[in-house]
């Protein structure tokens, strides 16, 4: 009898089960299309409502690292080494973009909370040659201290490079200099 039951209970469940993924399935197939979602193309639209953004107005910022930034890196000797556009994530990583000609630079780096308003960075890029081939690799360690409003920050770095056999090419230090991107920031901010 337990047999029986077992059989008439598992025949009585995979229907349901199916059923139950044939309308997850066609519920992802009949929610907003890709049109709808974006706009249609010529047709002004209102933005859509983001409530976690509607009160980051200029008086509220966290003195926290995570978010986007515009950061400029000027050597010791007042040279302005790069600017850049820089990702802090929560999770510990770091994502930039510099701002050079005509590529521009991706780079990546790791970094930790040192204090209550302060993170140490290690950060690792690469050096391309016009041949396609890595020329250099380089590291950047910065210490930053992120303002109480949380609308700057700066701090010191230390910039090694490594010619493509991983020997030293050269070192120098200097500070950073960063303000907060938001919503609102203008693209004229950026020098």
């Amino acid at each position: 009898m337990i047999l029986i039951q077992k059989n008439v209970r598992s025949k009585v469940c995979v229907p349901r089960v199916f059923a139950v993924l044939a309308l997850l399935i066609a519920g992802l197939f009949t929610g907003v299309t890709g049109a709808n979602a974006c706009g249609e193309p010529g047709k002004a639209t209102s933005a859509p409502s983001m409530p976690w953004m509607q009160n980051q107005d200029d008086t509220n910022w966290q003195p926290t690292i995570v978010g986007l930034w515009h950061v400029v890196y000027t050597e010791n000797d007042g040279t302005v080494f790069a600017q850049t556009f820089k990702m802090w994530h929560s999770d510990g990583i770091e994502f930039e973009n510099a701002l050079l000609p005509p590529a521009g630079g991706i780079c990546y780096g790791v970094w930790k909370q040192t204090g209550h308003r302060s993170v140490k960075l290690h950060h690792i890029g690469v050096i391309w040659g016009s041949d396609g081939k890595i020329a250099a690799t380089f590291t950047i360690d910065e210490e930053d201290t992120v303002s109480e409003d949380g609308k700057s920050y700066s701090g010191t770095f230390e910039f090694n490079q490594f010619d493509a056999s991983g020997n030293a090419a050269g070192s120098f230090k200097g500070t950073t200099a960063a303000k907060r991107v938001t919503f609102k920031t203008p693209s004229t901010e950026v020098d």
